[in-house]
Parts: C-alpha cells; structure tokens; sequence
C-alpha cells in the first residue's frame, strides 16, 4: 500500500488542501498579501516543514513577500536577496529549473546561499519552484526544513508545482476582480457625472459613436436614439452656416496636427428648430499611423453666457456713446456759462461805472436776466448727468397704457385750450420693465413737442399705438402738426440746442434727453416726418 502512494502524484492531505484552495473564491481574501501567506501557511502543513516563503523578482533582486515560520507560528516580509551574490541559483531560476536540495550545503544551485543564509537560519533541505506568468519568470516558491538530510519525493514536488500554479491564478484573480471593482467604481462615478451633468458627453471610437450621455441629447433637443442614427454630415447640417466654415476649419486642422485637445463655439439647431450656442471641447487619441481612434467631446451650453456678453458689449457701446454726448454737452455747458459769467462781470463793472439810479436799475434788470439765463443753463446740465446715474435696479413692471393714461392728468389744461384729440390704441394687457422716470419723460417730451408745433390750420389729433413684436415693444406717437423738414435737418434732429421752428419758449433739448432716455433704456428711436403734414416717432424698446 505504501508504494501504491508513493506513486500517486498526491497524497490525500495535499489533494484536500489543493481542492479547497482551488474551490476557494478570490473575493474572500482581503487583500494580495493575504493570498500569499494562506498558501505559505499551507506549504508548511502539506510538506511537514518548517518555513514556507514567497519571493518576487524585482529587477535584479528577490523580495520576500511572505515567510511563514511553523516553529514560531508568524509571518516575515522584505528580506533581499541581490543576484549578484547568486549567480548560479539565479541561472537556474531563469532556466525554469526547480531545486530539489536534500542536502543544501553540497547541491551545486544552494551552497552560494550557506554562509549568509542557509548555515545561520539551520536549513538542511529547500525545494524551490521557479514562479511563471505568461512564461515570464516573476518568482520563486522556497520550502525549507530543518533536520537530518531527508529526500524530497516526487509528490512533495508536485504538490510545491500545483501550489505555484494556484498562487498564480489566484492572484491574477485577485488582482482582475481588484481592477474589476475599480473600473466598476470609476464606471459609476463616471456616470454619475455624465448622466447629471449639464454638460453633454460624447464618444466616437474608430469614426463610430459608441457613447452618448442624456444631457448630450437634451442639450441637442433630440433624442439618444435619433443622436445614435446620426452621420458627421447630419452633425454639419445643423451647425449655423455663419460658424460653420470656422468650425469645420479647426476640427479637420487640429485632427491633422494631431492636436490632442481643442475647442470651438458654434450655434446649433435643436430639433426644435431653434438655434443655441455650444462650446465643445475635444480630446482625442491617434493610432501609430496618426489616425484618430478615440474622439471625446464635452459639449456645453453656453447660451446665456454669449447672451450676457452681448449685453455687456451693447451696455459698452451705449456707455461709450454716452461719454461722447456728455463731453460735447460738457463743452456746450463751459462755453455757456463762460458767456454768462464773462456777462454779468460786464453788467457788474457797468453798475459800478453808472452815475445815475436810473442806469443802475437798467443793468440791475440784465443782471437778473443773466443770472436766470446761468441757472437755466445749470439745471439743463443737472438733469443730463442724471442720465448717468440711474441703474438697472430702478427698472418696475408697469401696464404701458395705465400709464400713458395717467401721464396724461398732467397736461390736461393745455390739451383742453388747444382742442387736442388724442386716441390710445394700445392693449389692456400690455406691459413693459422700465424705469417710470424715464418713461414718463419720452412720453411727455413727445406729446409736449406734438402740441408745442401744431398746425395753425387745424385741430391737433395725436395717436399713441403699442404693440409688442417678439421681445420688443413699439410705440409709435403720430401728430398732423406743422412737421420737420428731414432733408434740411435729418442729422440735427436729436442734437443738444436744436430747434426747428421759431417757437418762442423752444430750448432745442426736448429730443436730445427723449433719446438718450430711450437709449439708457437700451432701445432706440426714429422718426417720418413731412412738412405741413405731420411726424411719427416709432421707439422700439
């Protein structure tokens, strides 16, 4: 019976432990480390010896992973071994050739090892398997005993080589579910960041989309399925042909760099037709031959950020317009009271050199007229830089035709003297955000002027129409009054101090403060006009 089992590759406790290592799970062990020392624990049970180790090659040294000592019940780690020392036992490794040492201090692959190892530590037997991955040698599996010359049997060494081969596939195991679980982990998170992300994701591998993130399709108003069925041409149809060249000109050039990362801005049309602005940035991978393999984009909405810049540019370009105006009214203003004050120095000399009561009261009286004038001409000043100091915060909802109403209580004197018949066409639902000063002041400016220059042949009629066309309201004022000659005065209509008619009481700054209070409000304004006929202010707000 004892020769049948020496004859047997294993012996019933190695062909036990075997098994259950075999049938044991990778995920029960903890962590790499672990792995290691089970099987050196179970070496020391299955061959009856006293230490068991695992070495890893590490460039040209060995580095114990695990020794497990069965005399002292415990577990050693990072010994070296340099190969330089081994010449001989290292060949041997690399040969694949396993060292069956009964007697270490004379086998020709062990006896480098005696006086620093073998001799110290009192090992009299080793049984070394060479470890292989995919035919590379990445270690070695040393069993070792102390006590008289004993002769390693042929299931000692079959077992060592299926305990190798084990340790091998268990940690490839451990290791693939290890990354496994990470790519898992990285999957979800990359999910997470894709799929609640307001910015679109997608992935073209090899010319073909292979990833598509929801927010990717909502941000195109299509569906993932529809995106999917999508060719690069469909891709191009939509871009706005106004970006369109731009934006086809640095894809293709940057994939012809080679350009790792780049990015573009382009309005596209959403299926609803409608076109929005997007930023795509790219990152992509190229093969040995430079083609791409790999092309990843994030694509973000960035209309609101393009319509703020918009903004911003026409708030610059008013304030720009507006610095313009205020320094020729500057200029006007200086030379204005310049003349008063130049005129009341003379008036004041003048009364000093006056020898009568009489001539004192008469340059008294054009003194009085001159100070009148430099006040008039101070206030003008004062309410146009006030145009600079109002904000956007001013800004209310009004009903536009309530309040054209109510700005009417306020001349209801003068439209009664001078028969004026007025028609509001407007909506009762109408309404406008906006700065009421403002407002009020286009509105009376307008219906002052369309009194002040009516016809002497007829009744003034006035209309007031409001519509809203998009996000534009349009009012429009239409007087039958005496008109404006446009082809004498077309440039000059609007400017500071200019009147078109012998209008006693006129100060030429009715229009110029309407239009730069329709301007502040960031809208603009026009006017038709024929002589003897009547005008047409049209203001779009």
């Amino acid at each position: 019976m004892s020769d049948i089992n020496n004859n047997l590759l294993y012996n019933n406790v190695h062909f036990e432990l075997l098994l259950k290592l075999y049938q044991s799970s990778s995920y029960e062990f903890s962590s790499q480390e672990s792995i290691y020392e089970l099987f050196t624990a179970l070496a020391c049970d299955g061959l009856n010896i006293d230490r068991a180790s695992y070495w890893r090659i590490e460039g040209e040294n060995l580095v114990c992973i695990d020794l497990f000592d069965r005399t002292q019940n415990a577990h050693f780690k990072n010994d070296i071994l340099d190969s330089a020392d081994l010449p001989i036992y290292f060949k041997a490794l690399r040969d694949g050739i396993a060292i069956v040492a009964d007697h270490v201090l004379t086998n020709k692959y062990t006896h480098e090892l005696k006086d620093n190892y073998l001799i110290p530590l009192g090992i009299t037997d080793m049984l070394d398997i060479p470890v292989r991955e995919n035919g590379k040698l990445i270690g070695v599996f040393c069993c070792e005993h102390r006590d008289n010359p004993r002769k390693w049997s042929e299931t000692d060494l079959g077992f060592a080589r299926s305990l190798c081969d084990i340790l091998v596939i268990k940690v490839h195991r451990f290791k693939s579910h290890k990354l496994e679980k990470v790519l898992l982990e990285n999957e979800r998170k990359l999910s997470l960041i894709t799929e609640h992300s307001n910015d679109g994701f997608l992935v073209v591998e090899n010319k073909l989309v292979t990833y598509i993130s929801p927010s990717y399709s909502k941000l195109l108003g299509f569906t993932e399925e529809e995106v999917y069925q999508m060719k690069l041409e469909d891709i191009f149809n939509n871009i706005h042909k106004d970006d369109l060249d731009r934006v086809y000109s640095t894809v293709y050039s940057s994939l012809a760099r080679k350009v790792k990362y780049f990015s573009y801005e382009f309005r596209f049309k959403g299926k609803n037709g409608k076109y929005h602005w997007r930023e795509d940035s790219a990152s992509v991978v190229y093969d040995e031959h430079g083609s791409y393999i790999n092309y990843i984009v994030v694509s973000r909405d960035i209309s609101a950020l393009k319509k703020a810049d918009e903004k911003v540019k026409r708030l610059y370009s008013l304030s720009k317009r507006l610095n313009e105006k205020l320094l020729d009214f500057t200029h006007i203003i200086s030379h204005n009271i310049r003349s008063n004050t130049s005129n009341m120095s003379m008036i004041i000399d003048l009364i000093d050199d006056s020898t009568t009561e009489e001539e004192k009261d008469e340059y008294f009286q054009l003194l009085k007229i001159s100070n009148n004038k430099l006040s008039e001409t101070i206030f003008h000043l004062n309410e146009t830089i006030k145009i600079r100091l109002e904000k956007e915060s001013d800004k209310v909802t009004i009903n536009v035709k309530s309040f054209v109403e109510n700005a009417l209580i306020s001349m209801n004197g003068i439209i009664k003297k001078e028969n004026v018949s007025i028609a509001i066409l407007i909506s009762d639902e109408l309404e406008l955000n906006t700065i009421p000063s403002y407002f009020d002041s286009i509105i009376l400016n307008l219906l002052t002027n369309a009194i002040k220059y009516r016809s002497p042949d007829r009744n003034p009629k006035i209309s007031i129409t409001g519509e809203k066309v998009g996000s534009k309201l349009i009012l429009t004022f239409t007087d039958n009054g005496l008109g404006i000659d446009l082809v004498r005065y077309k440039n000059k209509i609007f400017g500071m101090y200019k009147t078109f008619h012998n209008n006693p009481d006129a100060t030429g700054l009715g229009l110029f403060m309407t239009k730069n209070h329709v301007e502040v409000l960031g809208g603009s304004i026009s006017l038709e006009s024929k002589v003897n006929e009547g005008t047409t202010f049209k203001i779009q707000l």
